[in-house]
């Protein structure tokens, strides 16, 4: 007997979490035919595990993790997290807002394993710690390096004014007879 389980709307994602989480559900639209749910910390790994368990849901994929550093426009940091149901054909981001001074997030990376190594890059080149994480150690980077170079204060090396070592090209150079 064929499955009576089908893709749900953006709008009917952001019901379903509502109808679970209530007022914890800080907003849910719909950007681009994808479902963008904000969620607190308090409810983040138990919204993940809903989205994934609930049948008519069924995230079974999980996608990417990253963060984004809103802290020119006065905000804190946001952990953007893409999942995916390869059954039901539907998306869903869930966001996170962090601290801007100490940014944490739960981690998901016992709910998706594939969240581990997203969530280290995260930390590493932004800065956001995730609690409960098994082994947040550097991924990318070398360990000697300081610093998170995906946050908007983070000097980099070709913004900074340097002295140039040589001349003015032109200026004293004999010209040849």
């Amino acid at each position: 007997m064929a499955s009576s389980r089908r893709p749900l709307s953006p709008s009917e994602i952001g019901e379903r979490l509502r109808a679970q989480f209530g007022e914890d559900v800080r907003s849910s639209d719909d950007v681009f035919g994808h479902a963008v749910v904000t969620v607190g910390p308090e409810r983040f790994e138990e919204m993940a595990t809903f989205l994934r368990d609930e049948p008519d849901l069924d995230f079974d994929y999980f996608d990417f993790l990253t963060g984004v550093d809103y802290r020119p426009k006065g905000r804190g940091f946001e952990v953007v997290t893409h999942l995916y149901s390869t059954r039901l054909n539907h998306h869903v981001r869930l966001k996170l807002e962090c601290d801007a001074e100490d940014p944490h997030c739960p981690t998901l990376s016992g709910i998706w394993p594939g969240a581990n190594w997203h969530e280290r890059e995260t930390w590493e080149l932004f800065g956001v710690m995730f609690d409960g994480h098994p082994h947040l150690v550097k991924l990318v980077l070398p360990e000697q390096f300081e610093g998170y170079p995906l946050r908007k204060d983070f000097a980099l090396m070709t913004r900074e004014a340097k002295p140039w070592p040589g001349g003015v090209e032109g200026a004293d150079e004999e010209v040849a007879t």
